[in-house]
């Protein structure tokens, strides 16, 4: 049987659950001489980490860490001339984990591990991959950044007091998101206020204008803490990904909150659903990307759009 192409694992140690049970990769991966291991803290870390792979011949690339990690991951791989590029496997080991449960290796770190070391060993690693298109932002300046989750206005406030005061708590996963979810809805309801200026445009055609709520951009089938969006734009159409918005006040926000507690998400009065494949969004304020915060000024708009793609190894046999 052919020796397996050499593996890479990227690690995030700080990331949370790696935090919490740290080195717990390690005996995995001992013994294993073709498997390389890299720790990182940071966006600059990638760069070298990636041409070295490129040194190695790494087909696969894991990623050890939650979405934030997954989200450098990928801007690094589509920033640095690699032909072809490393398939991605990503293993759950953050507090937010939306992008590794759906297009990685399940919602357990060890065993979906496991499945990948024995696919791997099976020689069926790099055949068991589907291609996903990524959600990009470009500021502007400098690379873009690319990942699966956009979050942007009030609701940003939220995601911050849920990452500051709710994912630090030793609770699992489940417990965090439906806490993180009760806190979004209250602040919906409760401190709507004026919301975030913000301009939308779907390509140079104006989209929507005012304040808002909450603005999701997604390229995942859920959006924020598991809600499904059921656009009512017709066909899906090709690299596209899910936009949602949500205006402030009381109004609003009680219309909103039976759709939310069922967790489908239609278009309705101050409810936008839709699918497009490219956003110019005109704000000034924070805005979150797969967990990171990044920071708007309305001089510069953001352009979102679904322009490139990775191949992921999947959990389950094709």
């Amino acid at each position: 049987m052919t020796a397996p192409a050499p593996l890479a694992v990227v690690t995030n140690r700080f990331s949370t659950l790696n935090a919490r049970q740290d080195n717990w990769i390690e005996p995995w991966l001992a013994g294993q001489p073709d498997i390389h291991h890299f720790s990182i803290t940071g966006a600059p870390d990638l760069p070298p980490i990636i041409s070295r792979c490129a040194e190695l011949g790494v087909q696969t690339i894991v990623v050890n860490g939650g979405d934030g990690t997954a989200s450098l991951v990928f801007s690094a791989l589509l920033a640095h001339p690699l032909d072809p590029i490393p398939s991605v496997a990503l293993l759950p080991a953050g507090k937010t984990n939306m992008t590794a449960t759906r297009w990685g290796m399940g919602p357990n770190k060890e065993e979906g591990l496991a499945r990948l070391l024995d696919l791997r060993r099976r020689g069926l690693l790099t055949q068991n991959v589907e291609t996903r298109t990524l959600l990009g932002v470009h500021n502007g300046s400098g690379q873009p950044i690319y990942g699966a989750f956009f979050g942007a206005a009030d609701v940003v406030d939220g995601i911050l007091f849920c990452r500051r005061h709710l994912y630090p708590l030793p609770l699992p996963p489940g417990f965090s998101h439906a806490a993180a979810l009760g806190v979004l809805t209250w602040r919906c309801l409760m401190q709507s206020g004026e919301g975030s200026d913000v301009t939308v445009r779907d390509w140079e055609t104006p989209l929507e204008s005012g304040r808002f709520f909450m603005i999701v951009a997604t390229a995942l089938d859920e959006m924020l803490l598991g809600l499904r969006p059921s656009p009512a734009d017709g066909p899906e159409l090709a690299s596209s990904f899910h936009y949602m918005s949500l205006r402030p006040g009381t109004g609003a926000a009680l219309r909103a909150v039976p759709r939310f507690l069922r967790r489908r998400i239609a278009p309705g009065r101050g409810l936008t659903v839709r699918r497009v494949q490219r956003l110019n969004l005109s704000f000034t304020g924070a805005y979150t990307l797969d967990g990171e915060m990044y920071s708007a000024d309305r001089a510069q708009p953001l352009v979102l759009d679904a322009t490139r793609s990775l191949r992921f190894v999947r959990g389950t046999l094709i």
